[in-house]
């Protein structure tokens, strides 16, 4: 242990460089006690020595900061280094906090730690005062550089003339509309020009003055009206007011300006001016009734009272025109004066006196006034009669509209110009359009039916022009929602508008559903009549008179070729082979023909048994192979070993034969035909791709329909009957399964097939 009173430690007391060092020296002892050896410590932290001396060392440092020195000291400990430095916020006797940074060195003899600190809480808050000066001058910066925009923004776009002059009236900076009227390519071809350089003596030299009294009393002029006569002595009446500019100590450096051009105000002020004096004399003599109000709705002037109210022009005047108007009309003549506010123009508006009953059509104009809307001015015709009349024409014609509307047929109204006025709901049902997207008939014809669109307009024509019912006539139309239907149109002239325009109403009936129904009954029965007359005449003309000749084409061939009626040489034998070779694939083809026609009478069975289906698909692949050998076309298989099913052996091979023998025959060379089998629980999943010429969206709907070819220039190129892939739907379904077909023209074909692997 270290005697905290060793001589040493009082000798650094009394040492005068450290009582006059403003760092602050330290001792801390194994026992982690605190000795001060300066005076600095309590004139930073507030503390005596002794009270410091009576405390252990971590009890002076902020508890935030106690980890962190506690660390630093120990790596002092375990470490080879015997210095270290860091910052600690440590407690003054009034509850604060300074910041200091300590210095610690280990004196590992002694097993004491010497320490000097130094106070840094003026750095940091500097510091802080820094950054914050940093962060407040950046603000600043991208205000200024905002505030810069809005002005260069505000000098490029804004109507009004804007311009900066400086202490002498020369120009500093001015708004582009100015420098296009003084004819500048660029504002800045004005800057050290005055007025005199753009204007006449006698105007350049008032707004001198002007500019020269802002300068003197530091007040502004403000909406000063003035004639301006411009470059090509063209006149205007502006607005201009002009402030002054001062610099940060409020001293003035200029002026800055702003005209509004006010020339067609000015003139319509003068014009309303000379026309005062005769609109009054204009008034008293108008038949209509004539009054103004102002913004408050108070009754200004009137020219006459009706009648039939017993009230005088005294009695009127002063009061609110809502005295005099049935309660009904209140809030629509507030919204029509609120119209003349908010655009300036005339609002027509019809209203009904309270005290004389009468009905009014008026026109509410404004009253402007230097600029400003002041009050209205409305001018009243009786239209009490006419006003009977509409309602009674009003009432009759909401019967008719009802009657449309609700009407079980499909209705339209239009005038002969194509206008649609009314048009039933029945209507908008069926073709799925709304009123809005059916506003004229040729709006309404280039949807449903742009090609007969002229057709149709004719046919209205035609009724227009023989003003009477024109016979029903059909037309296909399109539904919004893309269906065909056919209507019967039926059209006549319904009446005249008052401005001689006719009228047609055009009724139309639904026939789609029964046109259809007779199509299709037609079309079914030309297409049977035609597949039995196909067969009958394909199955008599081929299958008997043809096979009973071949068996014996066949037939002798083979006795020519196995040499029973004498030797034949090699050429002779190739030509015997290609004589048999042919006459088998005829025979094949009729067989198909027959096999068919079993299928389709039902007298075909299956032959079931057990067994092997990659057995089966390798026998087919081994005669598919020597003809893909000759057009160098890869046959892939993939298949589980042992997969078995339960079919008709060789219906099932000649599935796969006519869908291997198709795929190779329609690959060109070096192409590739694979099959994957996949083997259920339940059901053996096929399919045979190939890459090969593909098979149009148009052509797979007959692809799989008896002795129809889907292109007969492919046919005569690849040959064949079109009876392969019909007698392969035919067996598939015997089995109780499915075949498809996904293809596109020049991206191959993958036929897709399934059956169950056990047969009911």
């Amino acid at each position: 242990m270290v005697n905290c009173m060793a001589p040493e430690f009082e000798l650094f007391k009394k040492n005068p460089f450290f009582q006059m060092s403003s760092e602050m020296f330290a001792v801390i002892t194994s026992e982690g006690i605190f000795i001060p050896l300066n005076s600095s410590w309590e004139k930073t932290l507030g503390f005596s020595i002794e009270e410091l001396h009576s405390r252990h060392w971590i009890e002076l440092i902020h508890t935030d900061d106690r980890p962190s020195a506690l660390a630093e000291i120990h790596k002092l400990k375990n470490a080879n280094s015997t210095i270290t430095s860091f910052e600690v916020r440590q407690h003054c006797v009034n509850e604060e906090y300074k910041r200091l940074r300590w210095s610690v060195r280990i004196d590992n003899t002694q097993s004491i730690y010497y320490v000097v600190a130094c106070d840094i809480s003026s750095v940091k808050e500097m510091e802080k005062q820094l950054r914050e000066n940093e962060q407040r001058f950046q603000r600043l910066a991208a205000k200024h550089s905002q505030e810069s925009e809005f002005l260069h923004t505000l000098m490029d776009n804004n109507p009004d003339h804007i311009y900066f002059k400086d202490i002498d009236s020369q120009f500093i900076r001015i708004s582009r509309s100015l420098a296009n009227r003084f004819g500048l390519k660029d504002p800045s071809d004005a800057i050290g020009k005055t007025d005199f350089d753009f204007f006449t003596r006698e105007h350049a030299h008032q707004a001198y003055e002007d500019e020269r009294t802002v300068i003197d009393t530091g007040k502004p002029i403000e909406a000063k009206q003035e004639k301006e006569t411009w470059p090509g002595a063209q006149d205007t009446w502006v607005s201009t007011t002009k402030v002054p500019i001062r610099d940060r100590s409020g001293r003035i450096k200029g002026t800055c300006g702003i005209s509004r051009d006010i020339t067609e105000y000015h003139q319509a002020d003068q014009a309303l001016r000379d026309s005062e004096a005769k609109w009054r004399s204009l008034v008293e003599s108008a038949p209509d009734i004539i009054t103004t109000l102002d913004l408050n709705y108070t009754l200004q002037f009137i020219n006459r009272i009706p009648p039939a109210a017993d009230v005088t022009v005294e009695d009127v005047i002063g009061k609110s025109i809502f005295e005099f108007l049935t309660e009904e009309h209140h809030e629509g003549f507030r919204l029509a004066c609120r119209q003349v506010i908010d655009t300036g123009e005339v609002a027509g508006y019809e209203i009904q006196g309270r005290l004389s009953g009468n009905w009014y059509a008026s026109c509410l104009g404004p009253i402007i006034r230097d600029g400003r809307i002041v009050g209205f001015l409305m001018t009243s015709t009786d239209i009490s009669a006419r006003k009977q009349a509409e309602m009674e024409l009003q009432e009759s014609e909401q019967r008719f509209r009802r009657a449309v509307l609700n009407a079980p047929l499909p209705i339209m109204i239009h005038d002969e110009n194509g206008e649609i006025i009314l048009i039933s709901r029945a209507w908008t049902e069926l073709t799925g359009y709304s009123p809005e997207e059916m506003t004229t008939v040729s709006t309404w014809l280039e949807q449903a039916n742009q090609e007969l669109s002229q057709d149709i307009q004719e046919y209205l024509i035609q009724v227009n022009l023989n003003k009477e019912r024109v016979a029903p006539t059909q037309y296909e139309i399109t539904t919004k929602a893309g269906k065909k239907q056919i209507w019967e149109f039926s059209s006549s002239l319904l009446g005249i508008q008052p401005d001689g325009t006719r009228i047609i109403i055009s009724m139309a009936l639904d026939n789609t559903d029964r046109i259809k129904a007779q199509q299709a009954m037609q079309n079914a029965k030309e297409t049977a009549e035609y597949a039995s007359r196909a067969k009958s005449d394909f199955l008599a003309n081929m299958s008997h008179e043809l096979r009973t000749p071949l068996n014996a084409i066949i037939g002798f061939a083979e006795i020519l070729r196995d040499e029973l009626v004498g030797p034949v040489n090699d050429e002779q034998k190739e030509c015997i082979s290609d004589i048999r070779v042919s006459g088998q694939h005829l025979l094949e083809m009729i067989n198909d023909i027959l096999d068919l026609s079993k299928i389709e009478a039902g007298k075909m069975s299956l032959q079931l048994e057990e067994f092997l289906i990659l057995d089966a698909v390798e026998e087919v692949n081994a005669i598919i192979n020597a003809l893909a050998i000759k057009k160098n076309i890869e046959l892939g298989l993939t298949c589980p070993k042992n997969g078995t099913i339960e079919a008709d052996r060789i219906k099932v091979k000649q599935i796969f034969y006519n869908l291997l023998s198709n795929a190779v025959k329609f690959t060109p060379n070096n192409g590739k035909v694979t099959t994957h089998l996949n083997v259920t629980s339940s059901d053996l999943y096929v399919t045979v791709t190939d890459t090969g010429i593909g098979i149009s969206e148009e052509d797979q709907m007959k692809l799989f329909a008896p002795f129809t070819q889907i292109d007969t220039s492919k046919s005569r190129r690849y040959g064949g009957t079109g009876l392969g892939l019909a007698l392969t739907q035919r067996l598939i379904e015997l089995h109780q399964g499915e075949i498809s077909v996904t293809s596109e023209e020049g991206q191959g074909s993958t036929f897709s097939f399934s059956i169950p692997i056990r047969q009911t």
